[in-house]
């Protein structure tokens, strides 16, 4: 489960944006979070999480494990990252789980930046009974929550649409790459979605781990 495909720095900021507009009134059918083992607990990463969180990353990335773990720390030594919102899940085996919302670029849209979900990783053992689907549904729920208007992702499109992503080139977006498939790349709209978003996204050198 991950949004690292291949196999998923502005000043203006997208939350300066006000207003409500498509949230959860797309059209796209929202399916209520899978029952998860009791006592899993998400929270913003801490620095002595880092080396179980590496673990965790080379374990679900297993094609590419080194890139994955690498562009993790990349992400967080960058001007893009954003602490509050890179997030661990955790139950009593210790954590199970990862993912990153941070900053890509958007040239010719209102505002100059906006969130990216990349990577999510799960612990193998821990994959399919629901963990990254929570993880990914309170990621979303905390920017949402700090006035950001949308989420991109570049993943796979039987998987996040379920939690409300749909195509971006439909909405006006233009790809990073044109080698990025258009059925992968996706934007989940939020509260303070506004159409005049919609701009080519540009990823920012940390992102060279993608090969785009």
């Amino acid at each position: 489960t991950g949004s690292y495909d291949p196999p998923a720095e502005a000043e203006v900021a997208c939350s300066n944006h006000a207003g409500r507009a498509a949230g959860g009134a797309n059209g796209v059918p929202q399916l209520p979070s899978p029952p998860v083992a009791e006592g899993v607990v998400i929270r913003p990463e801490r620095d002595a999480d880092y080396p179980v969180i590496a673990e965790v990353v080379r374990a679900a990335f297993v094609e590419h494990p080194d890139e994955v773990a690498s562009f993790v720390e990349r992400i967080r030594a960058s001007e893009q990252f954003i602490p509050e919102l890179a997030l661990v899940a955790e139950d009593s085996s210790g954590v199970i789980a990862h993912v990153m919302l941070s900053w890509v670029g958007v040239e010719g849209g209102s505002c100059t930046r906006i969130l990216n979900l990349t990577p999510m990783s799960v612990r193998p053992d821990r994959q399919r009974i629901g963990v990254g689907a929570r993880l990914i549904r309170d990621a979303l729920g905390r920017a949402e929550e700090a006035g950001e208007p949308a989420v991109m992702v570049q993943g796979h499109p039987s998987y996040y649409p379920r939690f409300g992503f749909e195509q971006a080139s439909a909405l006006g977006f233009i790809s990073p790459n044109p080698r990025i498939p258009d059925d992968a790349f996706l934007v989940k709209r939020l509260a303070g979605y506004s159409p005049d978003l919609a701009g080519r996204i540009v990823y920012p050198a940390t992102f060279d781990a993608l090969g785009y």
